[in-house]
């Protein structure tokens, strides 16, 4: 970038050098195209030693070092080098806890547990899904460099240096994997630490991870998965027989002495909870500068 050397703070700041002989601002003598840069002296006898002990090493801008930056002490004629880190950025999730507990549940064994269950619920692993349901989204959220990676890095660029946390969660359809559990809730938390050297942020940290869902629904499952003449007679019309065969066969004097009204219908059964949480922990390195980063 050419120096406009036209501009009524430029003229002001070179008549304070020449009466008091006040540097430069360097910001009025050269644009900074770049986050850091590496100090460069003229490599003579001139160099003053303060600055001798700065040569070659990597400074950022926002954070000078006790000389201030090149050119800005009087008489410095040492430059600043533009200077971009390199570095095979990742962030690298790894997860645990999420084995199976039992043998993979049917459709029908969901179905059968609302009706016999009395609205118990049931941790994904126990019904055998938990590892396919995480690799599902594993593939949306967790190896995409858009969704949770990105969230860490937005997070861990606000402190560089420091602490961090922050919450997610998202509704998944997840029918395609198992049907039963359907458009499932995901969320967690993650906090880890961020340090910051030459433009690279270093993170690492440690996530949580919880799923909730609510069976209650259970013919649809019946008619659009399994056998559903099967389904509608063993869950509607079998305990429909049963109810109008108990009816007829008891006495009238049994009726009134039970004084109870005989309602005939559907037996319906009861919602249950689909709930689970496994852990996780990340680690990597990515770009300070957003907009040089994969994960910006």
């Amino acid at each position: 970038m050419d120096l406009d050397t036209t501009t009524l703070a430029y003229r002001h700041a070179f008549e304070a050098y020449m009466r008091k002989g006040t540097p430069i601002g360097l910001t009025l003598k050269q644009a900074r195209p770049t986050t850091h840069y590496i100090w460069r002296t003229r490599s003579d006898g001139k160099v003053r030693p303060s600055h001798a002990a700065n040569h070659g090493k990597i400074f950022a801008w926002d954070s000078p070092p006790p000389t201030g930056h090149p050119g800005e002490d009087y008489g410095c004629r040492c430059t600043a080098e533009p200077y971009t880190p390199k570095t095979n950025e990742r962030i690298n999730i790894t997860l645990s806890g999420i084995s199976d507990a039992g043998s993979r549940w049917s459709s029908r064994d969901f179905v059968h547990h609302y009706f016999n269950g009395r609205g118990r619920g049931v941790t994904v692993r126990q019904t055998g899904h938990l590892s396919s349901i995480v690799a599902k989204y594993r593939q949306i959220v967790i190896d995409n460099p858009a969704r949770l990676p990105k969230q860490i890095a937005l997070k861990a660029r606000e402190k560089k240096n420091g602490s961090f946390s922050d919450n997610f969660y998202e509704t998944y359809k997840m029918t395609d994997v198992v049907f039963s559990i359907g458009n499932t809730t995901i969320g967690g938390a993650f906090s880890g630490n961020s340090s910051e050297k030459n433009g690279i942020l270093s993170i690492s940290g440690k996530i949580g991870f919880y799923l909730t869902d609510e069976f209650a629904d259970p013919l649809d499952i019946g008619v659009e998965v399994i056998d559903p003449g099967r389904t509608i007679y063993e869950n509607i019309h079998r305990p429909l027989e049963d109810r109008i065969r108990q009816r007829i066969n008891r006495s009238i004097f049994d009726q009134i002495r039970s004084n109870k009204q005989d309602r005939l219908g559907i037996h319906t059964g009861d919602p249950y909870p689909i709930t689970d949480d496994w852990s996780g922990r990340f680690e990597g390195q990515i770009y300070a500068d957003a907009s040089e980063s994969s994960f910006g």
